[in-house]
């Protein structure tokens, strides 16, 4: 069984998607999963989704994946007239524009989920109420899944949407996880275990704005989770270029990385 690397929330950031790849090339892992949201936000879902297919396209589907489903069928008549200025539908609008209808019909047909090798799931946010979208953030909202991969004989499921990287598991189960070292934690075949592996377009965690993913070693049973550095002010400029809104832009830049963009001295 080979090691794969797993990238989820790419979020049209293809300058973090591409620097994550030249990481997974000597990373040793040799497949790649994708767990949704492969556009919104930023400013490049047609180079983004090329990529996924270009590289096996196994993915699942991800909320604003689903979400440019939804824009296509109701048009943005449906929405508030200040929808222009919503990071979330202006750039699912881009993306309903720069993809053809052969590459969003691919992206309408992704799985919920993926099996993978060592007993593990890939979803895009959960295993229960999947079409809610629930947030993994905290062991009570986790507490439905952990149910469902017990009862699914899976030691380890897979998932995105928080754009943060957390393990959730089952202090009942015959195993539970355990750290090697800061970012390895091995998973015994009898754990129960979730784990969101952040976001390589938008991360959200703790102030580090590096893209982060995960790689998973069935055969040693070990889950490695990655920071990759990349260039974000270039994503933010081809953002505003796009005329999506600043925010998104601004999130995906540190305090310094603000200064240096907008050319302010410290």
């Amino acid at each position: 069984m080979s090691k794969i690397a797993i990238l989820s929330d790419l979020h049209a950031n293809l300058p973090a998607l591409e620097a994550v790849l030249r990481e997974v090339e000597v990373s040793g892992a040799e497949e790649i999963v994708f767990g949704g949201d492969l556009v919104g936000y930023a400013a490049q879902p047609k180079e983004c989704v090329d990529w996924v297919r270009r590289l096996g396209g196994r993915s699942v589907l991800g909320n604003h994946d689903a979400f440019t489903r939804f824009l296509a069928v109701n048009t943005t008549a449906i929405l508030p007239d200040s929808w222009p200025e919503n990071p979330v539908w202006a750039a699912i609008d881009l993306a309903n524009r720069e993809l053809d209808e052969e590459a969003l019909q691919w992206l309408w047909q992704r799985p919920m989920q993926l099996s993978l090798d060592g007993g593990a799931v890939l979803a895009h946010a959960s295993l229960h109420a999947q079409g809610d979208w629930p947030y993994l953030n905290d062991e009570r909202i986790a507490g439905p899944t952990l149910d469902l991969l017990r009862e699914q004989g899976l030691s380890i499921g897979f998932f995105g949407h928080t754009h943060q990287q957390d393990l959730f598991f089952d202090d009942d189960a015959e195993g539970v996880p355990e750290w090697i070292d800061a970012n390895r934690v091995f998973i015994p075949e009898n754990a129960v275990c979730a784990m969101t592996v952040g976001s390589v377009g938008q991360p959200r965690d703790g102030g580090d704005y590096r893209a982060s993913w995960a790689i998973w070693d069935p055969e040693e049973r070990v889950v490695e989770q990655r920071r990759t550095a990349y260039p974000a002010i270039l994503a933010a400029q081809s953002i505003l270029q796009a005329g999506l809104p600043i925010e998104s832009a601004l999130r995906l830049l540190s305090l310094d990385q603000r200064r240096e963009w907008l050319g302010l001295k410290p």
